[in-house]
């Protein structure tokens, strides 16, 4: 008897026990799974505040889109608007406020600078704001010859940042996404948090971490490995063609400038290509023209370098608009002959 009512109450008893057990694992999950959702709600919500604190970067890059994404072909005053877009190689080689005085009677000149971005980060980011209605009377994108050839993009800052959504498909195809890092593009076009994180946490570093800056441009690789000429000048043949087709889809014009280079770059041959793609590719510094001396690291210009390059990319605008001007009275074959093989 003992060892049956022992059981009878063991069975009476078990069903009870199961419900209790079955809701607290319910009532365990929904509140795990609310407390993940406030804190990715926290973290997006607090994202651009922490980052905008923390980094001039950011708030450097945030303003210099917002005032190209308003920018119109003339100004009130009717002086045409150029756009400046490229990486560091832009901030670091271009002195803006003496190409902005310099230029102040002739253009009105705005910068839009990303580091660490190549050909795709730009191919997109401009496609995306011109499409938001940007219109510029001239876009001056800045690039090496082998980041013009570069496969590499900003990976999620550049989603978010310069990737529009119908574009996606295009990324896909265009830049060889896997699965794994296209869902990773997807997500990080519209959360800040999973654009930014890894900015924050180089924000974070260089609070913590005595002289993480030099310690970083030491160990960093960000170069888009491109050394085989024949890539080089196959994905300029390629590339270019997909610039021009942009200038005339949003009737902008878009020059290609490259910026100088210690050793051979094969920038003659990508200008040629230019020529043939109707895209004018300006260098003004021929490979190995300027020093050692000009280079702030052999790949980054120094003062003396930048000065000398920033004159002589005033020079090129004002010989563009002189061309122009001469072009006005000519025929439509022979005005569009001009502008596409211009300097």
């Amino acid at each position: 008897m003992p060892l049956s009512t022992f059981s009878s109450e063991t069975l009476e008893t078990a069903p009870s026990v199961r419900v209790a057990s079955s809701m607290s694992a319910k009532t365990g999950i929904i509140a795990l799974l609310g407390g993940l959702a406030a804190i990715l709600l926290g973290l997006e919500i607090s994202s651009p505040m922490i980052l905008a604190r923390l980094s001039r970067t950011e708030r450097r890059i945030d303003s210099e889109m917002r005032a190209a994404g308003t920018l119109r072909p003339l100004t009130a005053d009717g002086r045409p608007t150029v756009l400046l877009a490229g990486n560091s190689l832009l901030i670091e080689g271009v002195q803006m406020d003496s190409l902005r005085a310099d230029l102040a009677p002739r253009y009105e000149v705005t910068r839009v600078t990303v580091e660490q971005t190549h050909y795709w980060d730009w191919y997109f980011g401009l496609r995306r704001l011109l499409a938001s209605g940007s219109r510029p009377s001239v876009i001056v994108l800045t690039l090496a010859t082998d980041q013009l050839a570069s496969r590499f993009t900003l990976g999620e800052a550049f989603a978010h940042r310069q990737m529009s959504a119908r574009d996606f498909p295009m990324v896909i195809r265009k830049t060889g996404l896997d699965r794994t890092t296209a869902s990773t593009y997807l997500f990080a076009h519209w959360s800040k948090w999973q654009a930014d994180k890894g900015f924050i946490r180089q924000c974070v570093m260089i609070l913590a971490v005595p002289n993480f800056r030099e310690l970083a441009a030491r160990i960093a690789d960000h170069g888009p490995h491109v050394n085989d000429p024949a890539i080089i000048v196959e994905r300029a043949r390629q590339r270019l063609p997909d610039l021009a087709e942009l200038s005339r889809t949003y009737g902008v014009q878009i020059v290609l400038l490259v910026p100088p280079a210690l050793r051979e770059d094969h920038s003659r041959e990508i200008q040629q290509i230019g020529v043939e793609a109707g895209v004018p590719v300006w260098v003004p510094s021929p490979p190995g023209e300027f020093p050692r001396e000009y280079f702030r690291d052999g790949f980054h210009l120094n003062t003396v370098g930048s000065g000398i390059f920033t004159s002589r990319i005033v020079q090129q605008l004002r010989t563009r608009q002189s061309l122009q001007a001469n072009c006005r009275n000519c025929g439509p074959s022979e005005s569009s002959g001009k502008y596409a093989a211009g300097p």
